[in-house]
């Protein structure tokens, strides 16, 4: 049997393991986290500038577009109104009745007036 003593360790136990601190990179410390945080933080804030002005410059880019399409429209309602003033124009209102539908004009004592009894 072994001695017991200082450096003996009794039978059934375990050698207790030394303490071991973990092994981290060279540039890795607790002074570089404080840095690496902020520095973070600084690329996280010009990201969002970036961000916000691309978006600035996109909604730029919708509003043009829209302001087109918008004079665009407003020429296209004039256009239209122009052509309804001229379909609903009775000089081709008349030539369609004479010319598509046959009609003539109405000769004397074929036009019967009628009138409205008055309003009591």
């Amino acid at each position: 049997m072994p001695p017991v003593g200082a450096g003996a360790i009794p039978r059934g136990q375990r050698m207790p393991r030394p303490a071991v601190s973990p092994v981290h990179p060279r540039w890795f410390s607790r002074a570089s986290l404080g840095t690496m945080a902020l520095a973070l933080a600084a690329l996280a804030v010009a990201l969002g500038i970036v961000w916000q002005h691309v978006y600035a410059v996109r909604l730029g880019y919708e509003i043009e577009w829209l302001r087109e399409q918008q004079s665009a429209r407003i020429q296209e309602n004039k256009e239209l109104k122009l052509e309804l003033g001229r379909l609903r124009s009775m000089r081709r209102v008349e030539e369609i009745a004479r010319t598509r539908l046959g009609m003539v004009s109405p000769q004397a004592g074929q036009v019967v007036v009628i009138q409205e009894p008055p309003v009591q």
